[in-house]
């Protein structure tokens, strides 16, 4: 069975309703998928997933200085390197994402060789792009 693993830092929620979105869709489409705060997930069990979903909100200063918070960054830096696993990264914010994505590959440097997909959310729930984009993503999963 294909594996998905979604892993979210949420402040004030908003970012936990999107994991919890994308998570659904996931199983909908026949994936077994786990969703996860980062407090919770353990890093080097998402090795073995085929596809591996990061979110966070975005923190900064409304338009400029967008960046992951630091329990996330912790996370992340606890990773293995990913191999088999197809990677996205989603994000939740306000006013604008600027360098939030941008940030967040930085973050991932050599554990993870590409990432396929970037989401993000004003309030939380996906989109009709947003659901096309995840379906793309989930055809890129070996199976």
């Amino acid at each position: 069975m294909l594996t998905a693993a979604v892993v979210y830092r949420s402040a004030s929620g908003t970012t936990r309703q999107l994991a919890d979105e994308i998570g659904e869709h996931l199983r909908a489409k026949g994936f077994d998928t786990t969703v996860q705060s980062v407090g919770d997930a353990d890093p080097a069990a998402l090795a073995d997933a085929n596809l591996v979903l990061l979110g966070c909100w975005t923190s900064g200063l409304f338009v400029v200085a967008q960046h992951p918070d630091e329990p996330w960054l912790a996370f992340v830096r606890d990773l293995p390197p990913f191999v088999r696993a197809h990677v996205g990264l989603f994000t939740t914010y306000r006013l604008a994402t600027g360098s939030m994505f941008a940030r967040m590959r930085a973050a991932l440097d050599t554990r993870v060789p590409h990432v396929d997909l970037e989401l993000k959310s004003r309030g939380g729930h996906m989109t009709g792009a947003g659901r096309d984009a995840l379906d793309r993503f989930a055809g890129l999963a070996p199976g």
